[in-house]
């Protein structure tokens, strides 16, 4: 990894990241706005755990590793990771509405739901894979979040769970950004001009 970042800060990172984002769920319950609503479904199990972690490493190799990596040489400096997690978000929100239609709001709020939120959660992994240097720690917190969120069997009641789980996604790459500071300086810097 570059900058001096060891193994064990970048999966810290991807930890924090994963469990701030997660952080609704409990908030939620707490509130409640959630209840668990039966067992964990083995079939769906069998299918999506594997689904769910190779599909995030490779899509985090793919958005975060290649594809940024060649949107760094064409933007100017501090461009790439906002258009990154912005386009990157699209596949994600996609796909969250088909695998998972829990949202009973109109079709235009619930897209928009699902876009912000995977582009709050891109931004995270976008800090995470810049300060770190590798894409294998967002690889590991996105697999997380995906697994919570498609294998715990949950219900929502209440309006609030959707601002709730904004909130978490924005506060993770809040989280992000302030665990790896020292390591994403050198890209502030060249982002103001310093």
């Amino acid at each position: 990894m570059k900058r001096g970042v060891g193994a064990a800060h970048a999966a810290g990172a991807a930890a924090v990241l994963a469990a701030v984002s997660l952080s609704y769920l409990p908030a939620a319950r707490f509130l409640h706005y959630l209840s668990f609503s039966g067992e964990v479904d083995s079939n769906r199990l069998a299918w999506f755990a594997p689904a769910a972690v190779l599909g995030a490493f490779l899509f985090e190799r793919v958005v975060r590793g290649s594809f940024y990596g060649w949107l760094r040489v064409k933007l100017p400096a501090g461009m790439a990771a906002p258009v990154v997690a912005a386009l990157g978000a699209v596949p994600v929100a996609v796909l969250r509405l088909w695998l998972v239609p829990r949202f009973a709001a109109p079709p235009l709020l619930a897209i928009a739901h699902a876009y912000l939120v995977a582009f709050a959660l891109g931004l995270g992994l976008t800090w995470l894979a810049l300060g770190t240097g590798v894409t294998w720690p967002g690889g590991a917190a996105l697999a997380a979040i995906w697994l919570v969120k498609g294998i715990v069997p949950v219900a929502f009641h209440g309006r609030p769970v959707p601002v709730l789980e904004l909130a978490a996604a924005s506060l993770g790459a809040v989280a992000v950004a302030f665990v790896l500071n020292k390591p994403l300086a050198p890209h502030r810097d060249a982002l103001w001009g310093a």
